[in-house]
């Protein structure tokens, strides 16, 4: 029986980190994460969502971001810069 949990412990624990995986392009972030992420002040991704400079998703009256999309924009791993 302990074989069998362990088999199943280590199957949901792959499966969780492929989600987790998975969700870092596809997740959308805050201003303020997306400012983390990329080690830039809060203000240059506002001033640059402004401009046009960035992709940004709006909901609402809330703004969010895709890493990927912005990277790719901005010159990041395989952009265009």
């Amino acid at each position: 029986m302990t074989g069998t949990l362990d088999e199943i412990l280590k199957k949901t624990i792959r499966e969780v980190i492929r989600e987790e995986l998975g969700k870092t392009s596809e997740e959308l972030l805050s201003p303020e994460e997306l400012a983390l992420k990329l080690k830039v002040p809060i203000s240059w991704v506002y001033e640059n969502s402004r401009l046009g400079n960035i992709p940004t998703h709006r909901i609402g009256k809330y703004i969010r971001f895709k890493l990927d999309e912005v990277l790719k924009k901005n010159g990041g791993p395989n952009g265009k810069d």
